[in-house]
């Protein structure tokens, strides 16, 4: 007597069963039709508001295509089968239909409107086939991780902004990134690792570009001293004597000589030009400290920003 698989149900030939007929259904011939549906057949679910359950001439095609304006999360329920499906989300609304198994406690999954999704069914579980690795970054327009991924009982991706996961529900992760921190993306672009070309230094940049995850940098920049090129002064330097000013002739001597009236009523001050008296052994000049008013501003900080557009929030492939 013919028996099926215990999947999709093929018919099951016992030996010397229906000699001759084999063309005939229930057949060889069946069987290659099943086939051909599970492989090749699509069929058509509209969603709204109510959770479907598959109806064995749906789940027998191998895409299911998701349709309907959704205005309330939705369950798409599976038999307890182990199997692969190409699920074509064309649904609108901002809400998620969840792919589960029946009477199953384990993992469910959403996929995202607007793409074509592999998925598998091992019969506890639906999980997703064909993702990138783990580690993989995913960046999105969005200003928060996408809705389809959030509501997954293992969300597929974690948005890279610091915070702790946990090894045990991500061990393949945890792995990868030698730590249960996610990488902080958040404000920052990301570089490849220098590889030994020397582009990327602490001494140059403040970033060691040889090891993972190290970040610095800073959107402005405050210039001292130090970042100014270096200057040596050239030419003649005027010399102040009392309240008038006039330059050394050329090496001649020629000077100003201020001297005061011995008259304290008048307080005149009497001024002489000729040569340098010669007083006879060593004569010190006075000197006097130069003071003034500081120049160029209150050392504002400078942009250090390129030309740049905030794009969304960076993911990373975790499950």
């Amino acid at each position: 007597m013919s028996s099926t698989s215990a999947n999709r149900a093929y018919l099951l030939q016992t030996s010397g069963e229906n000699p001759g007929t084999w063309g005939l259904d229930p057949g060889l011939n069946g069987n290659f039709n099943k086939i051909d549906t599970n492989l090749g057949g699509v069929t058509t679910v509209a969603l709204s508001s109510s959770n479907v359950t598959l109806s064995a001439t749906q789940y027998a095609n191998g895409t299911i295509r998701l349709t309907g304006t959704l205005t309330a999360n939705v369950q798409v329920i599976f038999p307890a089968i182990q199997a692969w499906y190409c699920i074509d989300n064309q649904t609108t609304g901002s809400f998620v239909a969840f792919l589960n198994i029946t009477g199953s406690p384990g993992q469910l999954i959403c996929t995202e409107q607007g793409g074509a999704t592999d998925i598998f069914l091992d019969g506890t579980n639906v999980k997703f086939r064909n993702l990138p690795p783990v580690g993989s970054y995913l960046d999105v327009c969005d200003i928060a991780a996408p809705l389809w991924i959030q509501f997954c009982t293992v969300p597929p991706y974690l948005t890279c902004d610091g915070s702790a996961f946990s090894a045990v529900t991500y061990p393949y992760l945890n792995a990868k990134l030698g730590t249960t921190t996610l990488p902080d993306l958040r404000g920052r672009a990301r570089f490849y690792l220098d590889g030994g070309t020397g582009r990327i230094t602490t001494a140059g940049s403040g970033i060691d570009g040889t090891t993972r995850f190290s970040a610095g940098g800073a959107q402005t920049v405050t210039l001292v001293t130090a970042n100014l090129p270096p200057y040596t002064p050239a030419g003649t330097v005027p010399i102040n004597f009392a309240t008038g000013q006039r330059s050394i002739d050329g090496g001649s001597g020629t000077v100003v000589v201020a001297t005061r009236s011995d008259s304290a009523s008048s307080g005149n001050v009497n001024w002489y030009t000729g040569s340098l008296p010669n007083f006879g052994g060593s004569t010190t000049i006075p000197t006097q400290s130069l003071t003034g008013t500081a120049q160029g501003g209150v050392s504002t900080a400078i942009n250090n920003m390129p030309p740049a557009q905030i794009s969304g929030v960076t993911l990373i492939r975790a499950a």
